[in-house]
């Protein structure tokens, strides 16, 4: 069954500028993530020193396979894309320039909680895993598989951990190609949350620490 998280970050006063990335880095890849797989800076919000500052997010667990283009890191475009649910699978194809995934279907052969894509292109594609927030729109692509080459399987199973950093310059959808060096301050299964939350960000002067806690 599909649901929908809602959380809202707050922050009143912080007394420095900052940005916040959120990101989906928690995942089970098979070789490993930030080998061919790379997480996206699925969200960065912006925060004032002064003033009271609100960024909403969304996230719908409606899963899909994205064909993307990407330049210089960043996640320029989606061409096409497929929603897909888990144990299904689809493939991936070409003709001419067009780019087309098959109508998914239960797969027994998909590992458990996993999607599962075919790239039957003729060359090598980028290939991502994301979620549509709204029914009818484009998927946001979260996760994103570097040069999989024609025949691999790609099997997926994403897990809806969303982590919280401050202090990065990462810019929304880049590509995060290796782990984040700034603390983790967020880190929430969401699946687990509640329909909405709220979330205030504070920081003490006195220690130079950040806070992200539940309101």
């Amino acid at each position: 069954m599909t649901f929908v998280k809602k959380l809202t970050f707050e922050s009143n006063d912080l007394g420095i500028d900052v940005n916040l990335l959120l990101t989906f880095d928690d995942q089970s890849i098979a070789d490993g993530l930030y080998k061919s797989c790379y997480p996206s800076a699925f969200a960065v919000r912006k925060f004032g020193a002064e003033g009271t500052y609100r960024a909403d997010v969304t996230y719908r667990s409606q899963l899909a396979f994205t064909k993307v283009t990407v330049s210089n890191d960043v996640i320029q475009s989606a061409s096409t894309n497929v929603p897909i649910n888990v144990g299904q699978s689809t493939i991936l194809t070409k003709e001419g320039e067009v780019y087309r995934f098959s109508d998914p279907k239960t797969d027994s052969s998909v590992p458990e909680k996993n999607i599962q894509c075919t790239n039957n292109a003729p060359f090598k594609e980028d290939i991502g895993v994301g979620f549509i927030e709204k029914e009818g729109d484009a998927p946001k692509t979260t996760l994103v598989w570097r040069d999989v080459a024609r025949g691999q399987k790609l099997n997926s199973e994403f897990t809806p951990v969303l982590r919280g950093y401050i202090g990065t310059d990462y810019q929304e959808n880049c590509l995060i190609k290796g782990q984040v060096e700034t603390d983790r301050l967020f880190e929430e299964n969401l699946a687990a949350l509640d329909d909405q939350t709220t979330w205030a960000i504070t920081y003490d002067f006195s220690t130079g620490v950040f806070s992200i806690d539940r309101k």
